[in-house]
Parts: C-alpha cells; sequence; structure tokens
C-alpha cells in the first residue's frame, strides 16, 4: 500500500512539473546583412490596435548572420514585429504566431522565405498584406459624399480578393488560421468603411454630415455573399483583432453621427460595459479610457466602474495608473530632464509656478497644429508665474535640436526638453501615462495635477486662469 501511494505521489509531482513547464516558441532568423554585433528587436503583442500597448520587447545580439529567441507562447494567437535596426532594411511583420507555430525565416537578396512546418500560415499572410498593400498604394483615399460609393467598393474588391485567396490556401494553413484570418479581412474592411465615415462626418458642419449620411445610408450595403460577420464569439471573445475598433467605430455611427448626436464617453462606456461581457467588455473599455485618458469628459467614477468590471491585470494596472493620474489635487511624479542648452530641469524647482506640460515629437500632425495656441498663451502669461514645458519623444537629439529651429512644434518662448533618445520608454512618459500626442497637462502652483483642459486656445487659457 505505501508504494502504491509512493508511486502516485511521485506521479502527481511529475504532472505538476510537466503542467508548469513553460512552452516556448523559436524565433530562428537567418539573413546575408547580419553579423557579429548587429542587435535585433523583436516585439511580442497578445493583442491589436491601441491595446498593442501590452506588449514585451526582446533585444537580441546577432550570432554571424543569424539570430535565435525563445519566447513564451499561450493558447491564443500572438504577433510577432521583428526589427533589424537598420534603415534600409524592413521590419518583418507583424505577424500573426499560432499556438504550436515557430517562426523561422531566411532573408537573401531581399526576398523573405519561411521555413518549417508553419512556413504556409507565414506565407499566406505576407500575401494578404501584399493586396492590401497594393489597394492602398494604387487608389487613394477621397474624402467627399459622392466618392464615398467608389471607395467602399475599392475595400469591398480588396476583401473579396483576400477571402478568394484564403479559400485558395485554407488546405494548407489549417481550419483555426483559415478562421481567424477571414475574419480579419471581413471585419477589416467593415471597420475602414466605418472609419471612413466617422473621419469624414465627426466634427463637422451640419450639411456636409447630412450628404455623407445619405451617401452612407445608399451604399453602405454589407459584403452581400460573403460570411456573416460576429464580433464577439460564445465565449465572450473577440473574434479578430478588428473586433474592438469595429465596436467602437459602429458606435460613433449608429449612437451619434446617424442619430445626430454629440459623442459623450459616459454613455460610450454605459453602452459597452451593458452590451457585453467577459474578455471582450475587458478590452473595449480598457481600449476606450485608453483612446480618451486625455479627455475632459473622464469621470473617475466610470472608471472605478471599468475596474468593476476588469480582472485583467495588465489592463486593471493602466486604468488604476489613469485613475490616480486623474484625481485632481494629486502630486505629480517628480522628473529630471535637460534642456536643449544640456542644462538639467527639475520639476519640482519649478514650485510657485504654474506648469503647462506639453509632450510631442517631430511629425505629429496634431501637435504642429496645436504650437500656434500654445505660442499665443506663452505670449499671454509671459510675465506670470506660468512656464511651459516643451517634451520631445524624438529618437534623435539632433533631429530634435533641427526640429527646434523651425519653431513649428514649439517656441523660443518655452523651455524644451528632451527624453534623451529613449522615445516613449523613458520614464516620464510611463509617469505620465502619456499615450497619443500631444499631450497636455497642467500642473498647479504646488505641483498638484488639475482637471483636464480642452485643447485649444479657449480652453488651455480657461483653465490656466482658474490655477493661477
Amino acid at each position: 500500500m505505501k508504494k502504491i501511494i509512493f508511486f502516485i505521489l511521485i506521479w502527481i509531482l511529475t504532472a505538476v512539473q510537466l503542467f508548469a513547464v513553460e512552452h516556448l516558441a523559436l524565433i530562428s532568423v537567418s539573413t546575408d546583412f547580419l553579423k557579429d554585433g548587429d542587435t535585433v528587436t523583436v516585439t511580442v503583442f497578445p493583442y491589436a490596435g491601441r491595446l498593442a500597448y501590452f506588449k514585451s520587447s526582446f533585444t537580441v545580439p546577432a550570432k554571424g548572420n543569424c539570430f535565435t529567441l525563445e519566447i513564451p507562447v499561450y493558447d491564443k494567437p500572438q504577433f510577432i514585429l521583428i526589427r533589424f535596426n537598420k534603415p534600409e532594411k524592413p521590419d518583418i511583420g507583424p505577424l500573426i504566431l499560432f499556438p504550436g507555430d515557430d517562426l523561422q525565416v531566411s532573408i537573401q537578396t531581399g526576398k523573405i522565405n519561411f521555413n518549417g512546418q508553419s512556413a504556409q500560415r507565414f506565407y499566406v499572410q505576407q500575401q494578404l498584406e501584399a493586396v492590401s498593400a497594393g489597394f492602398r498604394n494604387q487608389f487613394r483615399i477621397i474624402y467627399a459624399p459622392d466618392a464615398l460609393a467608389m471607395s467602399f467598393a475599392r475595400i469591398d474588391s480588396c476583401a473579396a480578393i483576400c477571402l478568394r485567396l484564403l479559400e485558395r490556401r485554407k488546405g494548407d494553413i489549417g481550419e483555426s488560421a483559415f478562421t481567424l484570418l477571414r475574419n480579419d479581412r471581413i471585419a477589416e474592411a467593415i471597420t475602414t468603411k466605418l472609419g471612413y465615415v466617422t473621419y469624414a462626418c465627426l466634427h463637422k458642419a451640419e450639411q456636409v454630415q447630412h450628404d455623407y449620411i445619405a451617401a452612407f445610408r445608399k451604399y453602405a450595403k454589407p459584403f452581400n455573399g460573403y460570411p456573416t460577420f460576429v464580433a464577439v464569439d460564445s465565449s465572450d471573445k473577440p473574434t479578430s483583432k478588428f473586433a474592438v475598433e469595429l465596436i467602437y467605430q459602429q458606435y460613433l455611427v449608429d449612437s451619434c453621427i446617424l442619430a445626430r448626436r454629440k459623442f459623450n464617453l459616459h454613455d460610450c462606456y454605459v453602452y459597452e460595459s451593458r452590451n457585453f461581457k467577459g474578455e471582450m467588455r475587458q478590452q473595449l473599455l480598457t481600449e476606450l479610457f485608453m483612446l480618451k485618458r486625455n479627455s475632459p469628459e473622464l469621470s473617475l467614477t466610470d472608471i472605478d466602474g471599468a475596474l468593476g468590471y476588469v480582472s485583467n491585470p495588465g489592463f486593471r494596472k493602466v486604468l488604476e495608473k489613469m485613475r490616480e493620474l486623474n484625481t485632481v489635487g494629486g502630486m505629480a511624479p517628480e522628473f529630471i530632464l535637460r534642456d536643449d542648452n544640456n542644462k538639467e530641469v527639475k520639476l519640482s524647482d519649478l514650485r510657485g509656478k504654474l506648469v503647462v506640460l506639453d509632450f510631442w515629437f517631430t511629425g505629429c500632425g496634431a501637435c504642429k497644429a496645436l504650437a500656434p495656441a500654445l505660442y499665443t498663451l506663452e505670449k499671454k502669461y509671459a510675465g506670470h508665474p506660468v512656464v511651459f514645458l516643451s517634451v520631445s519623444i524624438d529618437k534623435s537629439r539632433e533631429h530634435w535640436l533641427a526640429t527646434l529651429k523651425t519653431n513649428q512644434y514649439t517656441s523660443p518662448l518655452a523651455v524644451k526638453l528632451y527624453t534623451e533618445g529613449r522615445g516613449d520608454q523613458h520614464p516620464v512618459i510611463r509617469d505620465f501615462d502619456v499615450h497619443g500626442y500631444p499631450t497636455i497637462i497642467i500642473l498647479d502652483r504646488k505641483g498638484r495635477f488639475c482637471p483636464k483642459p480642452e485643447l485649444n486656445e479657449q480652453g488651455l487659457s480657461e483653465m490656466i486662469d482658474r490655477f493661477l
């Protein structure tokens, strides 16, 4: 009896150890351009869209002309992006890595070859992207009511070609890959159409909206003859990497544009929290608040409500940080950055002055558009206890300094600070929860957070006057 018990215990311990073994996927790449001393960046994304913020990055040294990396894998697909950190060498991906797949790649004279038993799944993804890129390059998007039908027809044509390709290659890639890639093509097309309408209509004059709505009602028929797309499966999980964005865009079209109502963050939160459950609801609410984290409409009550639905540790961490930084009166975290003269600037040394933080980067259209309003305010409050800190996330100091000379993103009146070439990985970006640009944060004269302002001259001026 004791022997039987002993063997049962050994069996249980062995089973536990086997179960605890971490499953790994092998990333193996050989090229004709890598050499010893080069580094490659491999980024793994569990989610797409704005939730790609939740990622893991690995810096891998090359050994000769190749590199290998083992990454943890889970029971659902992940997205893989490989960057060679060489300007003339294109990235690989993002590619979907299905459970059980390894990624084996060889690159010779610019041609990418996939190897191993998973090769066909990667080749098909590459072919699908080539079709989509071909349409993007050939057909320029025209935003006009009378161009909507033509634009939608091209979106449908691209999706149709992709779906036929998938049908032909279904036997090569397997049922689960076929289903997910098919869902992605359909969801991408629907989301693109909805995004076209929201971009064309939101914040536009009433007559412009009326013309687009008329065209949309006439031409926005779904894929006749194509499989019906359902964004959520029976387990309340998204069926596509575009599902979360599709639902949000659908809300904007149905509940705002077609209903002739302004977007209201609380109403959107209520819609998503009441109409969805499980993982889908967690992703929707987290992405919604990440998107609107700089909105004056952001409510701590709604964030608390979302935390009641969200159990994912990563999502909770983001929401809790957002709550902390949106608590009016909370102390801002300390930082030290260098200015354009390489002099250290410490935030706490500015106590007694109201601080306006402007986070931006070269090439950001919205940052450039906001700059004239900031310059007007800088002149208006010159001589007052107000300091404007212009914080750039540019990767190259030389590029940043050259941009400063143009005065297109900042002005001579602002204190110009740099994140040491670390971009959005600098601690100040994480500490202040910056995920979109421009981000404006106002601190009162004691270094405490003020409410989020409207991003225009009037809204910023009103907030400065209120706390000055």
